[in-house]
C-alpha cells in the first residue's frame, strides 16, 4: 500500500487523513471533487483509495463501477451514510471495508490503518471454497481477493478433497448440499485427518433450522452462515475465523518449541556450556598467545643490557691478550661477572617458562608473592620507560589457588596501567600496589578510564588501547579471577587513575579445575 489516493470534499478531514497516513510513511494523494479523482486516477497508479460517497459533482461510487480492478486498486469507503442496501451492494462490488464516519474521526483512521496493515501482508492466505454454485463461488472471490485472500473453488466434494490434500488453506468455506457427498460427510472426513483437525470450517446452507446449526456444529464446524448472507458479515467472520487460526498455529508452534526445550532442557545446558567452555579456550588461547608477544619482547629488553656486558668483558679480554697483559685474577674476576650475566639470562628464561606452564593443580601462595613474580617479568620493562612501583604490604594471609594464573592477571593489569602512562606521557608515571590479606589493589596515576566505556572494561574484544590491543585480557583475567578462583575482580577510578582490586576468599579446599 504505497500510494494512497484520499477522494473527501471536506478538506480539514481529507488534511486530517493525510496528515496520520503520512507520519505512518505513506504516500497520500489529495481529491475533492469527482472530477479531480478521475483526472488523478487516470495520471498515476493508486493501491488504495479511501472514499467518500458524497461528492460536490457527484457520487463516489459512480468510481467503483468505473475501476477495472478491485484487487489491484482496492477501495475503504469513508463516509457517514448508513444506507444499508447501499453498504451490501458496495461490498458486492468488492470493497475493501465500509467505514461510517462520526465525531470520533481518529478512531475511524485507526480502522483505516488496521485495514491496510492486513492489506500488506506479503502472503496470500489461501481459502478453500466447496460449493457448486459457481455464481456463489465466483461471489465469494469477487468480495475476498480484495482483501488479500486467494480463493480456490471446487464444485465436487472429491475434487474439494483433493486440494485440501495439496495445499495449505487457512479456511474452508463449505456447502452442505452437494452433488457427490453431504456437507455432514464431507466435515467428517475432514475431522478425521488430525492434520485439518482445527482449521477453520464456515458451513453454508439454504436453510437454517436448529436440527440442522446443531448437526453442523457438532461434526466439527466452526460458524454457520445462511444463503443469502450478508456480504460484510461474511467477511467479518472470514477475517476473524483466519485471524484465530493463525494465531493457534503460532500458539502450537511455541507450546511444542516450549515443551521440546522442558524434554531436551539437561541436553541444551550441556551443549551450550560446552560451546561456551570452547569459546573461553579459544579466547585463552588467543589471550596466552598476546601475552607471549609482550613478554618476548620484555625479554629482549632485559637481555640487552647483559649482552652488551657479556660482549664488552669479551672485548676487553680480547684486548689484554693481544697487550700480554692478562693475568690470572682479571681473569677470574671477568668470567665471574660474565657468569653472573649468563645467570640473568637463564633465570629470564626460567620465570618466562613457568609463567607459561599449565598449572592443574592448586598451591598454597600469597599475594605478595604472586605480585613479586609478575614485577619480575616486566621490572625491566617499567625501568626503561622511568615508571616507578610503590609497594605497601600489611598483613599477608596465605590461600590455596592456581599461583600461575593469578601471575598472569597481575602481570596484564601491570601492563595495562604501564600502556596506559606510555601513551598519555604522565610525567612521573607511578603504579601503587597495595596487598592486605586476600586482596591486592593495583593503581596507576594515568587519570582514570572514561566513565563512559567503565562498565565495557571486562566485555570480550573491547580494547581502549589506540593500537594491538587485543581486547581479551580484561576479560580473561575477570574468568581467571572469578570463575577459575572464586574471587572478584572490580575496577573503578581512583583519585589519580585506574584502580583493579582482586579479591580472594580464605578456601581451604577448592575442587573447581581449569
Amino acid at each position: 500500500m504505497k500510494n494512497i489516493l484520499i477522494i473527501e470534499d471536506s478538506k480539514i478531514i481529507n488534511n486530517i487523513i493525510k496528515k496520520e497516513l503520512t507520519k505512518l510513511k505513506f504516500f497520500t494523494a489529495q481529491a475533492f471533487t469527482l472530477k479531480e479523482a478521475k483526472e488523478q486516477l487516470q495520471t498515476k497508479k493508486f493501491h488504495l483509495i479511501i472514499l467518500d460517497l458524497h461528492l460536490p459533482d457527484g457520487e463516489g461510487s459512480e468510481l467503483i463501477a468505473n475501476i477495472q480492478s478491485l484487487t489491484k486498486t482496492k477501495v475503504v469507503v469513508l463516509t457517514s451514510s448508513q444506507d444499508e442496501e447501499l453498504r451490501e451492494e458496495l461490498f458486492q462490488y468488492g470493497i475493501v471495508d465500509y467505514i461510517i464516519k462520526d465525531k470520533n474521526l481518529l478512531y475511524s483512521i485507526s480502522e483505516i490503518v488496521k485495514v491496510i496493515t492486513h492489506l500488506n501482508t506479503k502472503t496470500k492466505e489461501k481459502i478453500l471454497i466447496i460449493d457448486d454454485s459457481k455464481f456463489i463461488c465466483k461471489q465469494v472471490k469477487t468480495i475476498l481477493e480484495p482483501r488479500n485472500y486467494k480463493v480456490i473453488s471446487a464444485y465436487t466434494a472429491k475434487t474439494g478433497l483433493q486440494k485440501l490434500h495439496k495445499e495449505d488453506f487457512k479456511l474452508i468455506i463449505l456447502d452442505m448440499e452437494l452433488p457427490d457427498l453431504h456437507g455432514i460427510d464431507v466435515l467428517e472426513f475432514i475431522r478425521k485427518d488430525i492434520r485439518f483437525l482445527h482449521l477453520p470450517i464456515i458451513v453454508l446452507s439454504g436453510t437454517s433450522t436448529p436440527e440442522i446449526i446443531r448437526n453442523v456444529l457438532k461434526n466439527g464446524a466452526n460458524d454457520f452462515l445462511k444463503k443469502p448472507f450478508v456480504f460484510e458479515e461474511f467477511i467479518l467472520k472470514v477475517d476473524l475465523w483466519i485471524d484465530y487460526f493463525k494465531k493457534e498455529q503460532e500458539l502450537a508452534e511455541k507450546t511444542f518449541k516450549l515443551q521440546f526445550m522442558n524434554e531436551n532442557l539437561e541436553k541444551l545446558v550441556y551443549e551450550e556450556v560446552q560451546k561456551n567452555r570452547s569459546k573461553d579456550k579459544l579466547m585463552f588461547a588467543q589471550s596466552r598467545q598476546a601475552q607471549m608477544g609482550e613478554m618476548l619482547a620484555m625479554i629482549a629488553h632485559q637481555w640487552r643490557q647483559p649482552l652488551h656486558a657479556i660482549s664488552a668483558a669479551v672485548s676487553v679480554i680480547d684486548l689484554k691478550v693481544k697487550n700480554k697483559q692478562f693475568d690470572y685474577e682479571m681473569s677470574k674476576n671477568i668470567t665471574s661477572k660474565i657468569e653472573k650475566y649468563i645467570q640473568h639470562l637463564s633465570s629470564t628464561i626460567d620465570d618466562f617458562r613457568d609463567f607459561f606452564k599449565p598449572q592443574k593443580e592448586m598451591r598454597i601462595t600469597n599475594f605478595e608473592v604472586i605480585f613479586s613474580k609478575a614485577h619480575s617479568l616486566i621490572e625491566s620493562s617499567l625501568y626503561n620507560k622511568n615508571i616507578q612501583i610503590k609497594l605497601n604490604t600489611s598483613l599477608v594471609k596465605e590461600f590455596n589457588s592456581y599461583e600461575n594464573e593469578l601471575v598472569q592477571v597481575v602481570l596484564n593489569i601491570l601492563k595495562n596501567a604501564e600502556d596506559s602512562l606510555t601513551e598519555r606521557a604522565v610525567l612521573k608515571p607511578q603504579i601503587s600496589v597495595d596487598i592486605n590479606e586476600y586482596t591486592i589493589l593495583i593503581e596507576d596515576n594515568a587519570g582514570g578510564i572514561d566513565d563512559e566505556i567503565l562498565p565495557k572494561i571486562f566485555d570480550p574484544y573491547f580494547s581502549t588501547k589506540s593500537k594491538n590491543g587485543t581486547g581479551l585480557g580484561l576479560y580473561m583475567s575477570k574468568i581467571i579471577v572469578e570463575e577459575h578462583c572464586h574471587g572478584t575482580l572490580q575496577v573503578k577510578n581512583g583519585k589519580k587513575g585506574a584502580q583493579f582490586t582482586i579479591t580472594l576468599s580464605d578456601q581451604e579446599e577448592n575442587n573447581v579445575s581449569l
